[in-house]
């Protein structure tokens, strides 16, 4: 019997996803998004840069002005000695303080008298820098408190060597007003430049950020957007998958996960389609099986020999038939509830699942042997889902032939570590790349494939792993499971599909 999707059922299906997913849209962000953050940091961190120069800018300024005072105060004491008459008068003496703007102006050297010269004495003097021991940072400190601290008709002190001659020691008084005026003038004129290179990098730097960053993400954005409102249709911006950086790199990525998504969600289409046409196949095996029972029970009782003997081979195999049809749609339909989590004693739980382990293989001489080692008394997880998970695991090694399974647990401070060894046949190397997958990793011949793959999903709910260590192909080593279970935290939920023992 072969069963066709109806295309109007397709149809509402889709229309009704898109009524409970209404279309998203994202806000504008002119002054917050990426583009805005990029030229805003571009701009700060450049005046960052700027702000290193300016300030021993400033210093430098400072200490050349005051150089040429000192310059200029050795020219008039230079002056004084070249005077036929050892005093100057007034006017003169006037001349020289003003050429030098300075209230007083004193010489000294190691092989010439002590010269001065002074408007009025007394002069009060607010502030002192020594040349000779202040460096860079020093007089760039002294700029900012001359800018910031300034008072009207405030003097200043300043001590160095001559620029003329270093054994020439000058000491000038000075009227700060004129330097403030300067130096504000200066630092002025060098922040106005350092803004405006700021902004023209940022600037800059934000064309260039927005043409080969911004604008590529919010292509990725919206073709990202495009596809959760439709991942049927492919709508990826091709433009950037030639890219070799990491934006054409994020493109192709984004391009293979749609791909993987599509295909995906074709396969749940037709696993959904094959639930409804198994449920119906399910429901008439039913019947059917119904009637052969019957059937074989009057076989059964024939005379011919061949013909009773058959009977239940055909009873065996109806019910074998509906019994996998059952899984399969329970596989499809049904899923796994949320994790009853629970603080579970390890000693009482294990020992639970050996006794019923024992209580259905012992009859058959099947040996089961449980080896603890418990640092933790108790652990948080879903003890019916885990206990589900281990019988299937030790079912399906009876099943393989093994005589001997041992269940082997290990409590840590990380969680808890359960392995399954049996001496059976072993895992065909052909099973193990598709061991999880669901009608793909069965090692029976009339299996499905979905108890280890359901097992799978209930440890990966659990925030744990399961995986096969050895095969026990090749003699050496058993057959070995391993589980990794970390306690899980109440209320953690999980999805999947739940399964029974021996499904596998």
């Amino acid at each position: 019997m072969s069963t066709t999707e109806d295309p109007q059922e397709r149809n509402s299906d889709r229309d009704s996803g898109a009524a409970t997913s209404p279309r998203r849209t994202t806000p504008s962000r002119v002054l917050t998004g990426l583009s805005a953050r990029a030229l805003a940091l571009a701009v700060l961190f450049v005046l960052l840069a700027e702000a290193v120069l300016f300030v021993p800018s400033a210093g430098r300024w400072l200490e050349q002005e005051l150089n040429d005072r000192l310059s200029n105060g050795h020219l008039a004491v230079r002056t004084l000695e070249e005077l036929p008459s050892a005093m100057p008068n007034d006017r003169l003496t006037t001349e020289l303080l003003d050429h030098v703007d300075a209230g007083l102006v004193a010489f000294r050297s190691p092989d010439r008298p002590k010269l001065v010269l002074f408007r009025e004495p007394g002069l009060q003097v607010e502030r002192s820098i020594d040349l000779r021991e202040t460096g860079l940072l020093g007089l760039s400190l002294h700029a900012f408190q001359i800018m910031i601290g300034h008072q009207p008709g405030a003097m200043l002190r300043v001590v160095g060597l001559s620029p003329a001659d270093p054994n020439a020691e000058i000491e000038l008084v000075l009227d700060q007003a004129r330097i403030y005026l300067e130096l504000r003038s200066y630092t002025a004129r060098v922040a106005a430049l350092s803004l405006f290179i700021s902004l023209a990098t940022g600037l800059l730097l934000y064309l260039a950020l927005g043409w080969l960053i911004v604008r590529p993400v919010l292509r990725l954005t919206r073709a990202m957007r495009a596809f959760a409102d439709d991942p049927e249709i492919e709508q990826t911006a091709r433009r950037e998958s030639g890219r070799s950086d990491e934006i054409g790199d994020a493109f192709n990525q984004m391009q293979a996960m749609q791909e993987t998504v599509r295909a995906a969600l074709t396969q749940n289409r037709r696993l959904a389609s094959l639930g409804t046409g198994v449920a119906k196949i399910s429901h008439d095996l039913r019947n059917l099986l119904t009637t052969s029972l019957l059937i074989t029970d009057r076989m059964s009782a024939s005379k011919d020999e061949g013909v009773a003997k058959a009977a239940p081979r055909l009873a065996e195999s109806i019910e074998r038939a509906a019994t996998l049809t059952h899984t399969i749609v329970r596989h499809v339909r049904d899923g796994m509830p949320a994790l009853a989590v629970e603080t579970v004693v390890l000693k009482l739980f294990f020992g639970g699942v050996i006794d019923r382990i024992r209580q259905r293989w012992g009859p058959q001489r099947k040996v089961v042997s449980l080896v603890e080692d418990f640092d933790l008394s108790s652990l948080a997880f879903d003890p019916l889902q885990i206990e589900r998970v281990l019988i299937n695991l030790l079912d399906n090694s009876f099943e393989a032939g093994a005589d001997k399974v041992d269940l082997r647990a290990e409590a840590r401070e990380g969680g808890l570590t359960i392995r399954v060894q049996d001496d059976g046949a072993g895992v065909p190397d052909a099973a193990v790349p598709h061991l999880f997958d669901a009608f793909k990793g069965s090692t029976k011949r009339s299996g499905t494939g979905l108890g280890l793959h359901n097992a799978a999903e209930i440890i990966q709910a659990h925030g744990g792993s399961i995986e096969l260590l050895h095969t026990g192909q090749d003699g050496t080593e058993l057959t070995t499971f391993e589980i990794r279970l970390p306690e899980v935290r109440r209320g953690r939920g999980g999805s999947g599909n739940s399964g029974q023992p021996g499904e596998a």
